[in-house]
Order: structure tokens, then C-alpha cells, then sequence
């Protein structure tokens, strides 16, 4: 790369920021719809909440292939297909409100598949383009989930107040296709199809500073055959309940409090907020500290945030406790991927983060369904809030576990 040539890897950060916040303002945007759609179909909490959690299995289960996928074509296609598929999502759900089976099976199945086209392939390929900036880079553009996270159910909110929600979900379908399309096509996914090099870096510089060589890398088996794989996946299954918990259930329970429901709305934008926050400011220190020491600080942060949410009930408690929530949260999820492409490399990590995030999936079943059920069966949030916290402890458990046995391998 010569002097004068600018380093492309940051527009990639910029092209993933917005594809991040277009997939995950649109998914997350479903808080802000839960309780028309409760209202619609006259269904209870659980059943409400299952579309969501069943949504986000799939998006989550589809990484393993669409990680794959790109791994061995072209990050710009299975991006493009996902943006597709999502705004098809959108547009086919709006038309389903006269059924909650039509309505599960179109919003399900294709913005599930959407989601999961574009996320797992376009965290993977920052990777590739950072590694002594990594974890600052992978924040950076994971910031794009915390931004949608505030401003998908937020607009959503706004455009009801004129809209019917049918209507909203149709100007979603749009944005998300006019928007995600353009910036998938701005994908790269290497430097060195640019004639350029890792942070934008000599090769001789960057080999010097490498903490996974390609030579290092390993196959998707050759990952699971090993333990901190699936200790790493237990940690990230148990880290990630009590952030769907709350995506999907501080609304209602913020209403349950005596909030309007614009307040309640904010609230999740707020975890927004402090997922942006996290994610730009921990990623950092993260670089810094050493990304899996922090990231099980971050983790331990959780349980004690659950049991401020236990106390919270004015709006200013959960305001709080949304901000400093979403902040623990966007930590962790900007370190996973840093975490495992050192484990793992990254010549197949696309495929290898894809199969990791399947414990998310599984974990939005529990954070959303099983939390909707424990509220049905005893009409409080006590038990689900502390289903949050201990599944948070549990996930720092998981990560010294698994931190132990990549010592063992090394």
C-alpha cells in the first residue's frame, strides 16, 4: 500500500456500522411492537414474545451456513441477499394481521433468515481487516447494534402515533432495502483484495503483531473439538439471556411500573444508548487490558446491574439501569469475536463464530420465551430478573472455564 492510499478498512467499519444498525433496529424494533401485536392477535406474553425469540433463533442458527457461505464467496452477496430477504420480512408481515400463524411463519422465517445472512459474515470480515486495532475496530462497527437498538424501536414508536403498526412495518421494509443495499455493496472482504494489509500496515509490521497467524487457524471441526470451544459457547449462551430479557420485557414491565408508553419505549432505546457506549469505550480498553480479562470483568458487571433492575421502578432507576445494562452488554459482545479469532484465527472464522452464535439464538428462547412464561404463570418479573443475573454469573464461569483450557491447548 503506498503512502498517499487510504486505508479502506475504516469505510468497512462505517459500511458494517450501518448494516448492524439497519438488521438489528429492524429486529429489536419488535419491542415497540409487542404490545399491538399482543392487541391484534389477543395472545398472551409468552406467545407474543416467542415470535421474537423464535426470530432470533433462526438468525442466529442461519450463521453457521451464512458464515460458511462467505467465508467461500463474496461477503457483498450473502450481505445483499440477507438485506433482501429482511425487507421481504417486513413487508410480507405486514400483510398477515388478520393470523398469528401466517404472521409467526412470514416475520420468523424470512427476517430470521435475513438477519442471520448479513450479521455473522460482516462481523467476520472486520476481523480479518484489524488485528492490532481489533477489538477497538470490532466495537466500532458492533456500535451499529447498539445505534439500531435505539433508534429502531424509538422511530417505531413515533410513526404509531400516525401509522398503523401494518403501515410502520411497510416503511421499515423500505428503508431497510434502499439503505442496506447500498452499503453492502461497499464490502470488501480482505485487504488484501485491495492490494492493502491488516490496520493498513506493512506486511513485515503487521506479521510482527499478529495474535492468531493464519498458519494458527483452525477448521470449524478442529474448533469444536476442543473444549474451550464449547466452554466459550456456554459463557456466551448464559451472557446473552439477560440482554433479550430486556429488550423484549423491560417495555411491559416499565408499564407495569405506571410508565407511559413512551417512556417505556425510550427505555429500550436507552439500552441502545449504552450498547453504542460499550461497545466504543470498552472495545478499547479491551485492546489495552487484554480482551479476555475484561471481558470477564464485563460479565461480572452483569449480575450486579440485574439486581439494580430488581430495585428499579421509577423511570430514572430504569433509566439507569438501562444505560449501564446496554453499556455491559455492547462490552461483551464487541470481545467475542476479538476472543475468538485468537483462539481461533481467522481464515474460518466466519463459520466458527456462526456456530458460537447459535448459543444466542438458544439464549433469545430463554431471555424472551421462557421469561414471558414465568411472567403468565406467577404475573411478576421477580423470577425472570433473577433468571438474568444468575445466567450472567453462570456465563463468566463459562468464560474462566474456557479461558483454562486454551491455556492447556496452547
Amino acid at each position: 500500500m503506498t503512502s498517499r492510499q487510504k486505508f479502506y478498512g475504516w469505510y468497512m467499519v462505517g459500511a458494517v456500522h450501518l448494516l448492524l444498525a439497519l438488521i438489528f433496529g429492524a429486529a429489536y424494533s419488535f419491542g415497540a411492537f409487542f404490545t399491538n401485536l399482543q392487541s391484534n392477535f389477543e395472545t398472551g406474553r409468552f406467545a407474543t414474545a416467542s415470535i421474537f425469540s423464535m426470530t432470533a433463533l433462526i438468525y442466529y442458527v442461519v450463521g453457521v451456513f451464512s458464515g460458511a457461505w462467505s467465508d467461500r464467496t463474496s461477503v457483498r452477496t450473502v450481505s445483499s441477499v440477507g438485506i433482501v430477504l429482511l425487507s421481504l420480512g417486513f413487508l410480507t408481515s405486514s400483510l398477515c394481521s388478520s393470523s398469528l400463524t401466517l404472521f409467526l411463519v412470514a416475520f420468523c422465517t424470512l427476517v430470521g433468515l435475513g438477519v442471520g445472512l448479513v450479521y455473522v459474515p460482516v462481523v467476520t470480515t472486520i476481523q480479518r481487516w484489524f488485528i492490532a486495532h481489533r477489538s477497538s475496530a470490532s466495537g466500532l462497527a458492533l456500535a451499529g447494534t447498539g445505534l439500531g437498538t435505539l433508534v429502531g424501536p424509538m422511530v417505531a414508536g413515533l410513526l404509531m402515533q400516525h401509522l398503523s403498526w401494518q403501515s410502520t412495518m411497510q416503511v421499515y421494509a423500505g428503508a431497510i432495502a434502499l439503505l442496506g443495499l447500498a452499503a453492502a455493496a461497499s464490502l470488501r472482504d480482505r485487504p488484501e483484495d485491495l492490494g492493502q494489509h491488516p490496520d493498513g500496515l506493512s506486511p513485515i509490521v503487521a506479521g510482527s503483531i499478529k495474535t492468531a497467524p493464519l498458519n494458527r487457524s483452525v477448521t470449524l471441526l478442529e474448533a469444536t473439538r476442543r473444549a474451550q470451544f464449547w466452554w466459550f459457547f456456554v459463557a456466551i449462551f448464559f451472557g446473552s439471556i439477560g440482554l433479550f430479557l430486556a429488550l423484549i420485557h423491560i417495555n411491559p414491565y416499565a408499564q407495569q411500573q405506571g410508565l407511559d408508553v413512551t417512556q417505556a419505549n425510550l427505555l429500550i432505546g436507552l439500552i441502545g444508548v449504552g450498547n453504542i457506549g460499550g461497545r466504543l469505550v470498552l472495545g478499547r480498553i479491551g485492546d489495552r487490558m487484554g480482551v479476555q480479562r475484561f471481558l470477564m470483568i464485563v460479565t461480572l458487571s452483569l449480575t450486579a446491574l440485574c439486581g439494580l433492575w430488581s430495585m428499579a421502578h421509577s423511570f430514572f432507576a430504569l433509566a439507569v439501569f438501562a444505560l449501564l445494562f446496554g453499556m455491559a452488554n455492547g462490552g461483551c459482545i464487541a470481545l467475542y469475536p476479538a476472543v475468538a479469532s485468537i483462539w481461533f484465527g481467522t481464515r474460518n472464522l466466519g463459520a466458527i463464530l456462526g456456530a458460537l452464535y447459535i448459543a444466542v439464538g438458544i439464549a433469545a428462547v430463554a431471555g424472551g420465551s421462557v421469561a414471558g412464561l414465568l411472567y403468565d404463570l406467577y404475573q411478576s418479573y421477580t423470577l425472570p430478573i433473577v433468571l438474568a443475573g444468575a445466567s450472567a454469573l453462570l456465563s463468566a464461569v463459562g468464560i474462566a472455564l474456557a479461558t483454562r483450557s486454551a491455556s492447556c491447548t496452547a
